[in-house]
């Protein structure tokens, strides 16, 4: 365009309202849009535009994506890593449905794998009714219709227009790259790896193991729970015959054939986690879903490389979120014998991703321990949370800033530390100033995620200005 259509284009642009201008803007096609563009740079028009990160990064959630805010942030993350998001449509005005209507071509081709464990031990009825509208639920777990939870799967498909066929739901505890599995609705689908040299007792006795650690979640959920179900040395339900605990009984057996058959799970590997554009993880029984990672770090590296390496992102939901921390101890779900049953001695820990604060037992304890390492700073999280809490909460981020003044001897923003506990705003700058300078800090930072909220975190490699011996930068940030 000449000098001319530039002017005009620029007094256009001056005269017209912004809400009708993006409004405008959304009726033209791509390459109308382009050639307006051209105008508006040439006639030193500036629009409004946001930084869309591309690098490495994972999204901690309570209930999922709530907001049509934070649906289109995701989406507008996802086309910008596939190099496909125009400059005009990283401002807040360009929402959800218009982004999924321009570029449906693009989503389409996205790949999930859906990590469901955390369900895995309950009831399948129970699961399917909360897809459907028949369970009980509160109205920010609202998913398809009123009385239904929110599942990763069913809201890619109908906010993002990802299809069903492009989503693989998964459990880590029927190991999918090492056994052909039917399915099971509401949990995982169905698995076909066709492990040629696969023996038939080694899954024989495999299944074997996870049945105790059933037996003893069963026990321990009665109306009167079995305390001691599943422990070492007891003869309750869950109690294996060789002494360990239905937990340690169940890694042992699992890491076993996971190194005897590791060509199988590297092949799985390759295509589920590495080739996968998003994986996700649901929401549940944490204690269950961190035992499935404990007897699984192989994968739990996996992944890890892959998020970090900028292979895929990670989204998680509820526990999926809190095994991706330091800590989970904040946690109504930790009921008497529950870590003493499912709960995996540190030595099946043997991620590199874990350093010498996560085991040396000073913070810390091993059996709170996130198994999914993700998150590298020291951070512990709580979802659904409620200001019955906030007490607790600023008790234990006061003790975590007074070992980081101690240790660093900085001194922190009392204003920040005060308002730490009552939204994940302050909580999220008080963690990520301490993540980005303490050296050997043991005491984690609670992050109060209210139904709702989302937390960002943006990864790169650690630069010169980290302590010595940080693996990453991290910054958290919280999306509403």
């Amino acid at each position: 365009m000449g000098s001319g259509a530039s002017k005009g284009v620029g007094g256009f642009l001056d005269a017209t309202p912004k809400k009708d201008l993006v409004a405008t803007i959304k009726l033209l096609d791509a390459e109308q849009q382009e050639k307006l563009k051209e105008a508006m740079d040439e006639a030193g028009v500036t629009q409004t535009t946001h930084v869309v990160p591309t690098g490495p990064i994972a999204w901690l959630t309570s209930t999922g994506f709530v907001s049509e805010n934070q649906w289109a942030r995701f989406i507008k993350i996802m086309l910008k890593r596939r190099g496909v998001l125009q400059d005009m449509d990283t401002g807040l005005d360009a929402e959800r449905g218009y982004l999924v209507d321009k570029y449906a071509d693009e989503l389409k081709k996205l790949k999930v794998t859906y990590i469901n464990d955390a369900s895995h031990h309950r009831p399948t009825a129970n699961m399917v009714a909360g897809r459907v509208g028949d369970a009980i639920v509160g109205e920010e777990f609202v998913g398809r219709g009123e009385g239904s939870w929110f599942w990763w799967d069913q809201g890619l498909q109908d906010k993002m227009g990802i299809p069903k066929e492009n989503i693989t739901m998964i459990q880590l505890l029927e190991k999918p790259w090492l056994f052909n599995r039917p399915g099971r609705e509401a949990n995982y689908d169905k698995s076909e790896p066709n492990v040629e040299n696969l023996e038939p007792a080694d899954q024989e006795k495999y299944y074997t193991a996870l049945q105790f650690t059933q037996d003893a979640f069963n026990a321990l959920k009665e109306k009167d729970p079995k305390v001691g179900a599943g422990q070492a040395g007891k003869d309750l339900p869950g109690c294996p015959p060789s002494g360990l605990s239905c937990a340690n009984e169940l890694a042992k057996v699992s890491v076993e054939l996971n190194e005897k058959y590791e060509d199988a799970l590297n092949t799985w590997c390759d295509q589920y986690i590495d080739a996968a554009d998003i994986v996700v993880g649901q929401g549940g029984e944490v204690v269950m879903l961190n035992m499935a990672w404990q007897c699984n770090q192989k994968i739990a590296t996996r992944l890890v490389d892959a998020v970090r390496s900028n292979k895929c992102i990670y989204a998680g939901l509820s526990a999926s979120t809190m095994v991706c921390a330091k800590s989970m101890e904040m946690t109504g779900e930790i009921q008497p014998g529950w870590i003493e049953a499912f709960a995996c001695a540190k030595e099946w820990l043997k991620s590199a991703y874990f350093d010498k604060n996560d085991k040396d037992g000073d913070g810390t304890k091993a059996f709170h321990l996130g198994a999914l390492p993700l998150i590298d700073s020291p951070m512990a999280i709580r979802p659904h949370y409620n200001a019955s809490w906030e007490k607790e909460v600023l008790r234990k981020n006061l003790m975590a800033e007074h070992e980081f003044e101690k240790e660093v001897g900085t001194d922190i923003d009392d204003e920040i530390l005060k308002k730490s506990n009552q939204g994940c705003e302050q909580a999220c700058k008080l963690l990520t100033l301490i993540s980005n300078a303490a050296k050997d800090q043991d005491n984690p930072v609670f992050i109060p995620i209210r139904n709702g909220r989302v937390v960002e975190v943006q990864i790169t490699p650690a630069g010169p200005d980290m302590p010595s011996g940080s693996k990453v930068k991290e910054i958290f940030k919280a999306v509403h």
